[in-house]
């Protein structure tokens, strides 16, 4: 059975702080406290190179409002300073002057006492070579288990040696997080590792960009724009845009926190929706006024899922975007641009849909930590390396280096750029839990000499066949669970502790295919074709157990 397996296998050890996070950490607690918005001041200032050349024509923003600079490079307009700072969306070719660490410092904190005569300075970015992109979801880091030595020792030295192999390949890399970095639930039960931490750690060679999601909030705060000022302070806006590379990106915040029952120290329920406020969809409007090239790549992160799940052979989507609150206004802010990439996180698995339309796509990654939720169970387990729709942990890859158009790539961590198929024989899988699922109990019939591939990368326009000695197969794409999960993750975690946990419940995914063969013996190869023209093939060696 020519199956790749790529375990790693990693110790459980739980490092509780003996203090809570709002005692042990000077950004967590009271949000800054502010003046009434309705009072606007006059925010004004001046975006130039580091020698002094004024930069025209560049957006500068408050979060509501979006100017652009004019012929001398300056900037006038009125805000209430809601948001607490001022940023500018970074024109191609350029970046800000000053980094924190491998953070473009592209905002200033201001306030009513200094809200003029604010300076941007940008530099031209040295390496003019073409772009390409690592896009991560769900760290989640949270000092359990012995995430944070898997983050340093595992997931940062993965990300680089991608880094390295994207400028070996001729690209200048940059990365993209999607969301919960930490989690919330631990900062408030005192397990210490805040966003400060996370951002020390992440010693990626790469410029970063973060996005914001509903665990990276301060659960000591209550309401969304309270609740998201310990991000403001340490990673700046939750919502902005930059180009780079021939494209636009814009970093969105679909997360409306509301933590019910939290104020003076006292961490509330974590409760949040997943939408788009009306101040932000305007502010998106703003800013795609600015873009004007309809038909360049667009790039969304976000942290929430925009589009419903794809849905299997036969299946119809009833719902296109997943969230009434911002999703369809969204898409129509979006309706005349035809190259839209739409990368998110939140589910943990993977989900690669498009609008009927197509010219929205979405690249809704599996968590960087895995199956991360055994965390539900007491005592904590490690994360799994693999997601609950049997996706391996890792990363997104875009790379422009041949041309405009950039290639998209899944690859898992620790696996090689290849290992895109999971093959199963049916014959020899058999679960008979029906807690868990009744799709492999003993004696199935309809599981008779069947071949199911997991092909996580799916996405319309790709295909998957099979052949049984040169013979191709029908081929069906089908809504299942994983065995391979199963067996190997959740059926272990049931035995020891005894009971199932909702988090962990195996995802019946639309990415999964089977192909009924003529024999039980004869080897089976599976095809998987990408939009980019690439074939990535196994071969099933049968009879194949697990």
């Amino acid at each position: 059975m020519k199956i790749r397996l790529y375990n790693i296998v990693f110790a459980c050890v739980v490092i509780a702080a003996s203090l809570s996070c709002s005692e042990s950490n000077e950004y967590y607690g009271a949000p800054p406290i502010r003046q009434p918005e309705p009072k606007e001041v006059e925010i004004n200032g001046r975006v130039a190179t580091e020698s002094g050349s004024p930069l025209a024509g560049v957006a500068v923003s408050d979060g509501i409002t979006v100017v652009s600079t004019d012929t001398e490079g300056r900037f006038s307009f009125m805000s209430p300073l809601t948001m607490g700072y001022v940023f500018v969306s970074t024109p191609d070719g350029y970046e800000p002057s000053q980094f924190l660490d491998n953070r473009p410092k592209f905002w200033q904190e201001v306030s009513r006492k200094e809200c003029t005569g604010i300076e941007f300075k940008l530099r031209p970015i040295a390496d003019k070579k073409p772009l390409s992109i690592i896009a991560i979801a769900d760290p989640q880091i949270s000092n359990r288990c012995g995430d944070v030595e898997l983050l340093r020792n595992f997931y940062v030295p993965e990300i680089n040696r991608a880094i390295d192999s994207l400028r070996t390949n001729g690209t200048s890399p940059i990365v993209l997080t999607l969301g919960d970095i930490i989690c919330d639930w631990f900062v408030a039960n005192g397990y210490g590792y805040t966003l400060d931490k996370f951002n020390s750690d992440f010693q990626v060679n790469a410029p970063v960009y973060h996005t914001m999601g509903n665990h990276d909030n301060d659960p000591f705060i209550a309401g969304d724009i309270a609740g998201s000022s310990t991000w403001h302070k340490v990673n700046g806006p939750s919502y902005y845009s930059f180009n780079r590379g021939g494209a636009h990106f814009i970093s969105v915040d679909n997360i409306v926190y509301i933590n019910d029952g939290a104020g003076n120290g006292v961490a509330g329920n974590r409760n949040c929706d997943t939408a788009i406020p009306e101040q932000q969809l305007k502010w998106i409007a703003a800013d795609l006024a600015t873009v004007q090239d309809k038909d360049a790549p667009l790039f969304i992160m976000m942290h929430g899922i925009l589009l419903t799940y794809p849905v299997a052979e036969g299946q119809t989507v009833n719902k296109v975007y997943r969230f009434d609150d911002g999703g369809p206004q969204l898409g129509e802010l979006l309706k005349d641009f035809t190259n839209v990439k739409v990368l998110s996180g939140h589910s943990h698995k993977s989900h690669f849909q498009h609008t009927p339309e197509g010219n929205i796509r979405e690249y809704n990654y599996a968590g960087t930590n895995g199956g991360w939720w055994p965390a539900g169970f007491t005592p904590y387990k490690a994360n799994f390396p693999v997601c609950f729709d049997g996706a391996p942990w890792g990363m997104g890859i875009w790379d422009f280096s041949a041309g405009p158009q950039p290639s998209h790539l899944y690859k898992g961590y620790g696996s090689p750029t290849d290992f895109q198929i999971r093959a199963y024989d049916l014959n020899k899988v058999v679960i008979d839990d029906c807690d868990i699922t009744t799709s492999f109990l003993p004696g199935a019939s309809g599981n008779s000499n069947v071949v199911m591939a997991n092909v996580w990368a799916y996405e319309p326009g790709c295909t998957v066949k099979m052949f049984e000695n040169g013979v191709e197969l029908d081929v069906k794409r089908v809504k299942s669970v994983d065995p391979y999960l199963i067996l190997k993750y959740i059926l272990p975690v049931k035995q020891e502790y005894g009971k199932m946990h909702s988090g962990i419940e195996p995802e019946s995914t639309a990415h999964i295919f089977r192909a009924k063969a003529s024999t039980s013996d004869a080897p089976v190869t599976i095809e998987f074709k990408d939009l980019y023209g690439r074939t990535y093939t196994t071969v099933l060696n049968r009879p194949a157990d697990i």
